[in-house]
């Protein structure tokens, strides 16, 4: 039986109207309340299965403006979903964000749990008066992503609001998305790389988890891997950017990450780690718009217009 997974997101700025944003398995709901240290103290210590210390719990809340709620077997599927979510969220400029772990229940349930446990209602924000006590319902909690991290966070290219059309279309995109990694496994390992990536706090590191991701989409490709890799992406993703701007980008973004791998690159910048995450970005989003990853031969036709 499928369930609610429910992950609160760091950052990213609600900019719809309803409480709810709702389709298919996806959700994103608006924090409505603060959970107070007392709340998670007491599902502390009525032996709730939280799973992390109460203070860490308290250091991410207040930075949870939203929830995303995702209906799946259990909470490996749910992750998975959220990463392919989250991906196409990051697919339409939407800025990278964590998820630092996951609730069975909404943390606008729990937010009040103590009060209420404790029959003091009459003093309580009429909001929080009804919900759910120690003794009508369990909370369980998973570590998800401990990272303080997200590699470019105030980046002018990308947004950290969220809109109703915008979830809509991510969610929707999701379903397609899911549905061709059944077709074409190997497209997992650069969805899951673009999503991240973001979160790794090295940016040497990050480019090169990001190029493990592009190369992943071109596994036959064993020499010339430059010139041959940029001529592939140049084609995937052709229909979204010109093929002349892609090339020369991929050129020199692998030289970055050839320099990395080999330690002869001293510092890097935020721009040498976007220039890498754009190109994993365009690629997914043109295997979305095309509906497959085409193989090798498919795309070098396409190169000869044939």
């Amino acid at each position: 039986m499928q369930k609610n997974c429910y992950f609160p997101i760091l950052w990213l700025i609600p900019e719809f109207d309803a409480d709810l944003v709702e389709e298919g398995c996806f959700s994103v709901l608006k924090r409505k309340w603060d959970v107070s240290i007392f709340d998670l103290y007491s599902l502390v210590a009525q032996k709730h299965p939280i799973r992390m210390p109460a203070e860490l719990l308290q250091i991410f809340l207040p930075q949870a403006n939203l929830e995303f709620s995702i209906l799946a077997n259990d909470i490996t599927a749910a992750r998975d979903r959220l990463d392919v979510f989250r991906a196409m969220l990051s697919l339409q400029g939407i800025h990278p964000s964590i998820s630092p772990f996951a609730a069975n229940i909404s943390l606008n349930k729990y937010a009040g749990i103590n009060s209420r446990s404790a029959g003091n209602q009459a003093t309580m924000h009429e909001g929080l008066r009804e919900g759910i006590t120690h003794k009508d319902g369990q909370i369980e909690m998973w570590p998800n992503e401990l990272s303080f991290n997200c590699i470019g966070a105030n980046n002018e290219n990308l947004k950290s609001t969220l809109t109703e059309s915008l979830i809509i279309r991510a969610a929707k995109n999701s379903e397609k998305w899911l549905g061709l990694e059944e077709a074409q496994g190997s497209i997992r390992a650069a969805r899951r790389a673009f999503i991240n990536a973001p979160l790794m706090p090295d940016l040497g590191s990050s480019i090169l988890h990001i190029w493990q991701g592009i190369e992943s989409l071109f596994p036959t490709v064993s020499t010339e891997i430059t010139f041959r890799t940029s001529l592939l992406l140049a084609e995937l993703i052709s229909p979204l950017q010109n093929r002349a701007e892609t090339y020369e980008a991929s050129r020199a973004s692998y030289k970055d990450r050839s320099r990395i791998a080999h330690g002869s690159e001293k510092e890097i910048s935020l721009q040498q780690w976007l220039r890498a995450w754009l190109l994993l970005s365009r690629a997914l989003e043109a295997v979305l718009d095309r509906g497959l990853l085409p193989n090798e031969e498919e795309l070098t036709r396409g190169l000869l217009g044939s």
